[in-house]
């Protein structure tokens, strides 16, 4: 193994019970409810602009004006989170013992350049990635393979020799696809839900360490 790669939101981060509140929020302000369900089916790992175009499906928006609303949530989201954000367990002591391994590291993620950049510099976390992937860095989002390919060649890493931490099915669709091993979070969905999918489950890093996750690839 060479390098692992996380999503952000539900990975390194349990944001999504605040993405839920700050999604239903968003969907009231517009006369429209968001049950549990539907935060699943159509918010939950997709990209925003998706979601804006569930939430807006009796008329069509211009790409301004898909861009605008998707960034008013996220403002929103923002301000919900700033006074409770915290890593998931055991993520920070991972992340370390990865950089002093030698593992080059990456954050891909489907949110936008803003929440990248509030979620890394609130937990101090700059410092030990070596590349840093946005939803503006690709054309095609999640399933779509593109974030992780591009991530494996900013680390200058194959495939093989590479592991990403996901917690939704887009996501782990889309790092299967690029080739890579794939460790499910469970944050979103349950362990059963997302054991056939993966290689390995782990409900939060404390249950994982440097040698369990070498020992996937090494399998191989």
């Amino acid at each position: 193994m060479k390098a692992v790669i996380f999503d952000m939101d539900g990975v390194i981060v349990d944001t999504n019970p605040h993405h839920r509140i700050a999604w239903r929020e968003y969907y009231q302000r517009y006369g429209k409810t968001l049950s549990d369900s539907d935060f699943i089916q159509y918010v939950s790992g997709k990209h925003n602009t998706d979601i804006v175009a569930h939430l807006f499906a009796d008329r069509t928006l211009t790409a301004a004006e898909s861009l605008q609303l998707a960034y008013e949530k996220e403002a929103l989201f923002r301000e919900l989170y700033e006074p409770v954000i915290t890593p998931v367990a055991g993520f920070v002591d991972f992340l370390k013992a990865l950089k002093a391994a030698g593992i080059r590291t990456a954050v891909a993620t489907s949110a936008p350049v803003e929440n990248l950049d509030f979620i890394i510099d609130a937990l101090n976390l700059r410092p030990y990635f070596d590349a840093l992937l946005n939803e503006s860095m690709v054309s095609h989002p999640k399933p779509d393979p593109e974030i992780y390919q591009k991530a494996m060649a900013q680390l200058g890493v194959d495939p093989a020799d590479s592991v990403v931490f996901e917690d939704s099915m887009p996501g782990i669709q889309a790092g299967k696809a690029a080739g890579a091993f794939v460790v499910g979070v469970a944050t979103t969905l349950t362990p059963d839900e997302l054991r056939p999918f993966v290689d390995d489950v782990i409900r939060d890093f404390t249950e994982t360490s440097l040698e369990r996750v070498q020992q996937l690839v090494n399998v191989f």
